[in-house]
């Protein structure tokens, strides 16, 4: 059985960049979930398992858009301790709760508009840095 020695800091991406964005349908809240959905997954690739604290001002939220295809409970994330994580989402109601929950897995987390982005588009970025 080979067992992997090395710790967390010494293994994993350094930065993830999450740029994926559904084809928006022009259905606002469906357009919103799924580009929740997409950066759940991100945040699942990244991090790996995800405890939900018992505090329900964010828990449901999240909770909609866990998947049944989700991370292995045993698994460990491909982020490396003290790593960044940026993920593009769809700006909608869902952002603050998600923000709240990336706060405890990450030492700093922000919000971006980058100032070439149209402003028509719903687009905006979070920046996790510092994995816990």
């Amino acid at each position: 059985m080979i067992r992997n020695t090395r710790s967390r800091t010494e293994r994993g991406f350094s930065v993830i960049l999450s740029d994926m964005c559904p084809v928006v349908s022009g259905i606002t809240t469906r357009d919103e979930a799924i580009s929740c959905e997409l950066g759940m997954r991100a945040l699942s690739l990244a991090v790996g398992k995800i405890k939900f604290k018992e505090s329900a001002d964010y828990r449901e939220t999240m909770e909609r858009f866990q998947s049944s295809t989700g991370p292995d409970p045993d698994e460990d994330g491909v982020l490396r301790r003290g790593g960044s994580l940026v993920i593009k989402f769809l700006e909608n109601e869902d952002i603050p709760g998600f923000n709240k929950f990336c706060k405890e897995k990450f030492k700093k987390v922000s919000l971006l508009r980058p100032k070439a982005t149209r402003s028509s588009s719903r687009e905006i970025y979070m920046i996790c840095e510092g994995l816990r």
